[in-house]
C-alpha cells in the first residue's frame, strides 16, 4: 500500500526507526538538519522512500548537490519504481545559478526508470508526477542549454499557473526564473523571481527553497535589506547545510551586520 505524507510527518518517522551514526563518505546523518521537516511534498512513494527521497528534497533546494543525489538513490533503492526519485537526481545535475548542467549525467539518471521518455512517463502514479517528470524530460530535451532553460521555465510556469498553492512548484518556478538570467545577473528577471517567491514565504516561512531562492534574489547592495527576513530564518531551517550558512552571509555582509556575518 502507498502512503501519502507529509516531510514533517516521515522525518519523524524516520528519526525514530532510521537513525544512522555513521559518518563515512556520502553517509547523512539524521541528526543534520537541513530542512527535511519543512518538506510538505505528498509523493506516492512506499513508506520506506519517502524520509530519503525528501530529505534529497530539502538538499537539492540547499545546492547540497551530491548528498541529495545520494538521497534520492536511497528512494530509488527503496521504490525502484518511484518516478520523482529519479526526477530529484536528474535535477541535482542542473545548477540554474552557476549556468551548470551536466545533461549527459541527467540523462544516465533518467534512463535508469526507462530507456525512452514514453517508457518513463507511464510509470508516473498520478497526473502531477507525469508533470514533474515531464519538466525534466524539457529541461535535458534538445536544443541549446538557453533554449532548453526557457522552455523548462515556460512548463515550470504552467505548472505554477494550475497549482500556485503547491510550495515546491512555486519554489522551483522562481528558481527557474532566476535560471533565465542568462550572461549575468539581471535585476527585472531577479525581481520577477521575488515577486513569485515572496508569497511563498508568507505561507511556509521556513521552507528551505523559498527562503534561499528569495536571498539569491536580494543578493545585491540595493536589495538586502529585504533579504534580512531569509537570512534570519534560513541557516535555522538548514543549519547543517554549507550553502545554507554561506548564504546568508551574503545578506548580512551587504548590510554590514559584522556581527550576524
Amino acid at each position: 500500500m502507498r502512503h501519502l505524507i507529509t516531510g514533517a510527518a516521515a522525518f519523524m518517522l524516520a528519526s525514530t526507526a532510521l537513525a544512522h551514526t555513521g559518518h563515512g563518505d556520502g553517509e547523512v546523518t539524521l541528526s543534520e538538519r537541513v530542512g527535511t521537516e519543512y518538506m510538505v511534498m505528498q509523493t506516492s512513494a512506499d513508506q520506506t522512500a519517502q524520509e530519503p527521497f525528501l530529505r534529497g528534497l530539502a538538499l537539492l533546494h540547499n545546492f547540497e548537490y551530491d548528498r541529495a543525489a545520494t538521497a534520492f538513490r536511497e528512494a530509488q533503492d527503496a521504490d525502484p519504481d518511484f518516478v520523482m526519485a529519479y526526477w530529484g537526481e536528474a535535477m541535482t545535475h542542473n545548477h540554474p545559478l552557476w549556468e551548470q548542467q551536466d545533461r549527459e549525467a541527467a540523462r544516465e539518471a533518467l534512463a535508469k526508470l526507462g530507456s525512452a521518455p514514453a517508457d518513463r512517463a507511464a510509470k508516473a502514479r498520478n497526473p502531477r508526477e507525469a508533470e514533474w517528470l515531464g519538466a525534466v524530460e524539457i529541461l535535458y530535451g534538445e536544443g541549446t542549454k538557453e533554449a532548453r532553460d526557457l522552455a523548462y521555465l515556460g512548463h515550470m510556469r504552467s505548472m505554477f499557473a494550475a497549482d500556485p498553492d503547491d510550495i515546491d512548484i512555486r519554489a522551483f518556478t522562481g528558481l527557474a526564473i532566476l535560471g533565465s538570467s542568462h550572461g549575468g545577473r539581471q535585476i527585472p528577471i531577479y525581481m520577477e523571481a521575488a515577486g513569485l517567491l515572496e508569497p511563498g514565504f508568507m505561507t511556509n516561512e521556513m521552507h528551505p527553497g523559498i527562503l534561499h531562492y528569495l536571498i539569491h534574489s536580494y543578493d545585491d547592495p540595493v536589495h538586502a535589506p529585504l533579504g534580512k527576513r531569509m537570512a534570519e530564518r534560513y541557516a535555522v531551517a538548514a543549519p547543517d547545510a554549507g550553502h545554507a550558512q554561506h548564504m546568508v552571509s551574503h545578506i548580512f555582509y551587504a548590510l554590514a551586520d559584522w556581527k550576524a556575518t
